[in-house]
Order: structure tokens, then sequence, then C-alpha cells
């Protein structure tokens, strides 16, 4: 028996990891083209940048040699001006004034009347006299383009009548100051004829033409068509390295490419080549190695989560920065109301706000922001272990612990049924301290009040409108008037003491009649006469005496009846209320407060609706026990010892009626 090969096609991450491979070195290659390009480039800018450096000194020679021209041109233009009627040996005695004789002059001429009719010096250029412009179709269109610009141009090559080749430049003469009736005449021409190979040999560009293949063209028609000058014009497809050779009224156009041309690549093309290559392959390298340790990582976390996944309890890891990198399905389900923010990358912020905001902790309702900060604080510092109590009576051991690197690893361990177990335990215990505590708190305010407002009544004569009393009464010019306003003063501030000290003492009242009452209901000793009233009548007593508490909030209060009778005990009925109102607007903070009446059946409804924040649904039954409230931190911001409730369910029920709650946090 023979066993067949087995083969087993690689896994999507491998599959992926070779894909990745193969497009880092399609990258690198075109990295490499790039990088090799752009190294020929800089070489040759530099190069050319070089040999312009070059060229600019070539150039400037050039352009002098043509402004002194132009400048002897233009002076010997101005002396015609002024002496148009000149002949030949006053032209030559002109140009002898100007020292204009040079080594690349052929001569000077002026063409009266666009005729060749003064030439100096006249040996060797005899040919040249009588020439007539607008006769020589070689010569016409320069000598016109100089006349309609009223400009000085230069011409060249120009093939002489006398013989050779010349750089021609000529300037148009005009007679009088002109105006826009009658523009200046036009006298004539004056023109310089440089020989050709002793201008380019004397300005320097010939001996640079050994080092270089040059190209020097005009454009003296304007439209574009180019007129060679000197050198070879082929080289204008080698990338030739141009620039301009000015002169007073146009220019030439220099191309210059160097003798032998420009190379291919750089001269240490080959060693940036061989690094670019030994990049490229550790690159690859690094890669195909980061590529095998990154699938051996994957392999190890997957079995680390399949095990955190196995776990009963509810695990979390953070990074130092507070974001989830790690946790189980058990962690989403303690959490469930904040499980759609339960995510990779979800910071530990926002997964807390969105548990808070959907009344998930006990501990945060309402005072949600600040236990946000507390739980914040908290997780950044040391390890630390804590109950959480979660929506529904749910309870979990928390154990936020620090590891190395600065990540956090979170387990929550579910100890609801030891928990219950520990307050059934501890229920009457907690039930005693839980009401010393906080009758202790509520009677511990007015009696500082009142003790406070009975040691200053003591020393009233310390008082400063008292002081001012007295030095009014023994001043020797008394002042009724005067000693009447102190007086006015010390009795405001005694009755302002007073009103703080009768408001203790109706808030200690108030409490003792609670207790009192609390201990009849439990007693079942309360006495209630039920008789029929009107309702109108019930809820004007309530709204004449919560309408200003009301108002002073800045709550909208409205009472509605339509003038039903009820059998009831009128004054508890009013006290039951009372106390519901007082609620309502003591834990609305905005919005309004309404009482109603409505019929069911046989029966008639007393309904109290607010706009508060509602009541969490594990509460609505626990707040009508003695000396509960929805939590402590309601207790502490808006006092009170949490009877009242208790008080009107056992009112309601002497009567024989019964007091419900609806409502839903956020509502």
């Amino acid at each position: 028996m023979t066993a067949s090969p087995h083969w087993r096609l690689p896994s999507k991450t491998a599959q992926g990891s070779i894909v990745l491979l193969v497009a880092l070195a399609v990258a690198l290659s075109f990295i490499a083209v790039k990088f090799d390009a752009l190294l020929r480039q800089n070489y040759d800018q530099h190069l050319r940048f070089e040999h312009t450096i070059q060229l600019v000194e070539a150039r400037e020679a050039v352009e002098e040699r043509i402004v002194e021209h132009f400048l002897i041109l233009s002076r010997l233009g101005a002396l015609l001006e002024s002496n148009p009627d000149l002949d030949q040996a006053e032209f030559a005695a002109m140009v002898r004034q100007l020292d204009a004789e040079g080594g690349s002059v052929i001569n000077y001429a002026a063409a009266p009347d666009l005729v060749v009719r003064f030439i100096y010096p006249l040996e060797r250029n005899w040919s040249a006299l009588g020439l007539d412009y607008t006769a020589h179709e070689d010569q016409r269109a320069a000598v016109m383009a100089a006349i309609e610009n009223e400009a000085a141009t230069v011409v060249g090559p120009v093939d002489l009548i006398q013989g050779g080749q010349g750089i021609v430049i000529r300037q148009p003469v005009f007679l009088g100051e002109g105006t826009a009736e009658r523009p200046r005449e036009l006298w004539g021409i004056v023109s310089i004829v440089l020989d050709y190979e002793a201008f380019w040999q004397n300005s320097g560009l010939a001996d640079l033409a050994t080092d270089y293949r040059l190209f020097v063209a005009s454009d003296l028609g304007g439209d574009g068509t180019v007129t060679p000058i000197f050198g070879d014009p082929g080289i204008r497809t080698e990338r030739p390295i141009e620039m301009s050779l000015e002169f007073p009224t146009g220019a030439w156009n220099l191309m210059a490419v160097p003798r032998p041309g420009w190379p291919a690549l750089p001269p240490n093309a080959a060693a940036y080549r061989a690094l670019i290559a030994a990049v490229a392959a550790l690159i690859m390298g690094a890669a195909v190695i980061i590529v095998i340790l990154a699938m051996s990582h994957r392999t190890s976390r997957k079995r680390l989560i399949a095990a955190i996944d196995a776990m009963d309890d509810g695990f979390a890891m953070f990074d130092r920065d507070g974001y989830l990198v790690a946790y189980n399905q058990r962690y989403t389900e303690i959490y469930d109301s904040a499980a759609a923010q339960i995510r990779k990358g979800a910071s530990f912020e926002e997964i807390i706000r969105m548990g808070a905001r959907h009344g998930l902790q006990m501990d945060a309702l309402g005072r949600e922001e600040e236990w946000v900060q507390e739980r914040l604080a908290s997780f950044r510092g040391p390890d630390i272990e804590f109950e959480q109590e979660l929506y529904g009576g749910r309870h979990y051991l928390a154990s936020d612990r620090n590891i190395v690197g600065g990540d956090k690893v979170c387990v929550r361990t579910d100890v609801t049924q030891l928990k219950r177990a520990q307050e059934r335990a501890e229920s009457a215990s907690r039930a005693k301290s839980q009401f010393i505590a906080t009758l202790s708190h509520e009677l511990r305010t007015p009696l500082t009040v009142i003790l406070g407002t009975a040691g200053l009544l003591k020393h009233l004569d310390r008082f400063e409108p008292s002081k001012r009393l007295v030095a009014e009464i023994n001043r020797p010019d008394f002042d009724s008037e005067t000693a009447s306003r102190a007086l006015g003063h010390l009795m405001d501030q005694l009755s302002g003491m007073m009103e703080k000290q009768e408001r203790s003492a109706k808030q200690m009242l108030s409490l003792v009649e609670d207790m009192l009452n609390i201990a009849q209901v439990e007693s079942g000793s309360y006495f209630v006469q039920p008789e029929v009233h009107p309702v109108d009548e019930i809820l004007a007593h309530v709204r004449d005496q919560m309408g200003q508490l009301a108002c002073r909030k800045g709550l909208a209060f409205e009472v509605r009846s339509n003038g039903e009778t009820v059998y009831c005990d009128r004054l508890r009925t009013i006290q039951i209320l009372l106390n519901l109102v007082g609620n309502a607007i003591k834990f609305t903070p905005s919005g309004s407060v309404e009482v109603g009446v409505e019929q069911d059946g046989d029966d008639l409804v007393f309904a109290v609706r607010d706009t508060g924040p509602g009541i969490p649904l594990d509460a609505q039954q626990r707040i009508f026990n003695a000396f509960e409230q929805v939590d402590s931190s309601d207790s502490r911001a808006h006092g009170g010892v949490g009877l009242g409730l208790a008080i009107s369910r056992g009112l309601a029920t002497a009567q024989g009626g019964s007091l419900q709650i609806q409502s839903e946090p956020g509502f």
C-alpha cells in the first residue's frame, strides 16, 4: 500500500502575507527606478548649472560688445540729426570724432533717402556707395523694420556687396520734434557693419566653441520664425542650455551643448545602484522576518483569545492610553447596556459614559459626570479592587490591575448571590445605622443654625448696627433721624436672624412630625375620618401652598380638575398630595409639574406628573420604604430623611386607597 501525498492550501493569512510581500517587492522596484531617475536628474541639473555659469560670462562679453556699437551708432545718429546736409568729408570727421574704429568694424555708412551716400572708411567699401535699400531685396525688410519701429535693429549674417559676411546694426534718423498732426520727417538710415568672424572672435564666443556646440538665433520679425545667426541649429533637439543675449532694442537666443554631449549616467551611478539594491534586499528580508513573526504572533493570540473566552468571569484589557485591546463575550454580557460601545479601539471613558447614560451603574444614577470622573481617576491609578452594583440588582467584584508595559487588566466576577446573602444578614443593622445617620444629619443642620443664632444674640452689643446706634445716641449733637436709621438696620439684622431660626425650628418640627406619623403608620394606630369633599377645594389648598415654591424654582405648575367630589379624609389627602408635589418640585430641575384628577371606574385617581430625571425600575418600590430615597446622593443634594413617600402610602392605604408610581429614567 502506498501513501498518497497530502496537500494543504495556505491559510488566508498566509495568502495575504504572500500578496503583501509581492506588493512590497513591486513597490521597492518602483521606488528604486524612481530614485535612480532622481539621481540622474539631480546630476543633470548640477551639470547644467555649472555650464550655465560659464556661459553667462561669455554672454555678458557679447552683450557688452553689441551695446558699445549701439551707443556709438546712437551718437552718430544724433550728430546727423543736427547736421543733415553734410558731405563725405564731414561724415568721416564725425566718425573719427567718435573714435569708433575697432578691429571688427568694416565700415560706418549713412543712407539719406535710404540710399548709401556716405561711408567710412572708403577704401575697401567703394562698392557699397549708391546702395539703394528699397531696391535691395535681401536688406529691404530689415531696413523697413527699423524705420517702422523707430529703433535700431541687428541683423546677420548678411552677405556684403563688397564681399564677405557681416553683422549690420541700423538705426533710422528722423528730423524735427514731430507732432500728432505732423510726424517727424525720415532723413535716412545710419549703420555699422561688423566683420562676422571677427565679431565672434573678439567677443570670446568663438573660443567658447572649443568646449561647446553653440547656436545663436534671432526672431527679427517677431512672428516666431527663427533666424540663425551663428553656430549649429541641430543642437535645438539636444536639450541645450538656453539664455538671452540682450541689447537695447532686442535680444538673441543663445543655445549651448557641452562637447561631446550630455552624459547618460552620473559617474557614480553604479555605486548608487548597488546601494539601492542592497537597501531593497534588506527591506525585503526584514519584511519576510516580520511576516513570519506576525503569523506566529497571530497563532499565539488566537490561542490566548480562545482561553479568555472560556473564562466564566468577564475579562478586558486596555492599553496604557485607555483603549480596549482585548475582551471576552462574558464582559459584554455583564455590561450589556454598553455592549454597542465595547469594541477594540474603544476608549475606557466611552464605555463607562455609555453605561452611565443608560443607567447601568447604580452608583452613577443622578451623578453621572461626577461618577465618570471618579471612575477615570481610579482606573488611571494603582491596582484597585471594588464592588459594582449594576442595573437589575447584579453585583460584581471588579479588579483593575496594572501589568508590565502600562496596560490594564480588568476582571469582573459575579458575586450577586453572595451579596444578597450578605444583605439579608446585615439588613437590620443597616436599617438602624441608616436611620441614625440620616436623622442625625437632618437634625444637626437646623440645630446648628438655632444654636448659632442664639449665640450671636447673646452678644447683640457686638453687632455693627448696635455699635452705630449707641454711637449715635451718645453723640452730643444727637440726631433722631440718624439714630432711627441705625435702629432700623439693627432690627433688619435681628429680623433676618429670627427668620433663619424660625425656618430651622420649622424644619425640626417637620422632622419630628414625620417621625410621629411614620410611627403611627407602622403601628396601624393612624385615625382617619373619610367624608365627601369637593376636589376643587383640596387642589386649591395644594395650589396655594406649592405654587410659589414651583415659581421660585422656575417650574411651570398646573392644577386641573372638573368639579368632582371624593370620599376621603381631607387633611390626610392634602398631606399626601403636598408630599408628592413637594417631591416632584424638589427633584425636577426644569420643566413643569402637573396635578390632575382622572376617573377610573368608581375610583378617583389623583395624578402628579413632572419632567424630572425619572426613577430606575429597581428603585421604584424601594423608595416607599422608610428612610430611603433613590440613592444617597439625592439625600445629600435635596435633604430629607426619606419618610414622605412611606407616610403617604400608609395614609393612602388607611383610607382604602393605594399609592403607585410610573417612571422611566431620563423621562
